[in-house]
């Protein structure tokens, strides 16, 4: 059977005792986990106590299917800034099933001239002999997954709670939508600096009293390529068909169409939980994905609205 190594790492503004601690508790992980705001009915069974050798995390719903994780080892650290690590057994049910190892490594190191700590996530294991084409766009999705996880475990750890919320809206039909602004691309981990830098450029011919123009969009292009983690895009704000184009910015079209659409409510840096949970719940209804890609419209402004207040809606677009 082939066999699988994802890791991804995050660093964290925390001593590795309270990094360990807030990991090593499966109470904590419906907080920031990847998978279940998708399916926000799912059910989350934790054992008590849910911190020890042996304490037990099942879930089981219709978007994330069935399986549960197992405490296995536990190496607590010796000091507040001293390595430590949490190993569990992971099964899954539903829809196959599989088993893999977890762990998550800790270590101390230096954030921004502070102490501070450095997570890896690992998962190990062997995917069945008929899914054999599957691993590397396994590892390309489960390593977005974890990237995503460590994030809003990060936010968790430093603040103590997750700015994202998902709302599934369900299939719209969209007419033509023009895109004014300006094309940029970018790799993954630069996005989301990228993307404010393409907008700020474009902020001077954005004219709010204009009936012709609207909300802030970006429009993600099918050059875009998910495994060698680049994203090409133009970032501007949606207008009407005929509005002048300024020197220099491009217009761009969102072709009219069906479209799966994703409310996020909370953390721009979030914004992969919206596009991750909206893929989910197209593979579970079976639905079909386009090839075009699809567009985010922000409902308001990040400079006059709080962080866990700003909405965002996603369009994945249909076929």
């Amino acid at each position: 059977m082939p066999a699988f190594h994802i890791q991804r790492s995050q660093t964290i503004d925390a001593d590795t005792r309270d990094v360990y601690d807030a990991v090593r508790n499966y109470s904590t992980w419906t907080r920031w986990s990847p998978w279940l705001q998708v399916d926000p009915d799912a059910e989350v069974t934790v054992s008590d106590p849910s911190n020890e050798l042996g304490a037990t995390y099942h879930w089981k719903g219709e978007l994330v299917g069935e399986g549960s994780m197992t405490h296995r080892g536990l190496q607590a650290p010796q000091s507040r800034s001293a390595n430590s690590s949490v190993q569990a057994d992971l099964a899954f049910i539903k829809p196959f099933k599989s088993q893999s190892k977890v762990e998550f490594e800790i270590h101390p190191v230096m954030t921004d001239g502070l102490p501070g700590s450095k997570i890896t996530w690992h998962m190990r294991g062997k995917l069945p002999w008929f899914l054999f084409w599957m691993r590397s766009m396994m590892e390309t999705f489960v390593g977005m997954d974890y990237e995503r996880g460590l994030r809003m475990f990060k936010q968790f750890v430093e603040t103590g709670e997750v700015l994202s919320e998902l709302e599934i809206k369900g299939v719209v039909n969209e007419p033509d939508r023009m895109i004014i602004g300006q094309r940029g691309g970018c790799t993954m981990d630069d996005i989301g600096c990228h993307m404010t830098e393409t907008l700020e450029r474009v902020k001077p011919h954005y004219n709010a009293d204009d009936e012709r123009v609207h909300e802030w969009a970006s429009l993600y292009h099918t050059t875009s390529d998910l495994r060698k983690r680049w994203f090409d895009y133009t970032a501007g704000y949606l207008a009407d068909a005929g509005t002048p184009v300024p020197e220099g910015c491009v217009a761009d079209t969102v072709p009219a169409g069906k479209f799966l659409l994703v409310r996020h409510v909370g953390d721009y840096a979030h914004l992969g939980n919206a596009w991750s949970g909206g893929i989910q719940y197209i593979r579970y209804k079976k639905l079909k994905m386009a090839k075009a890609i699809g567009c985010e419209v922000y409902r308001n402004d990040p400079e006059t609205t709080e962080t866990k207040d700003l909405i965002t809606d996603v369009y994945i677009a249909l076929k």
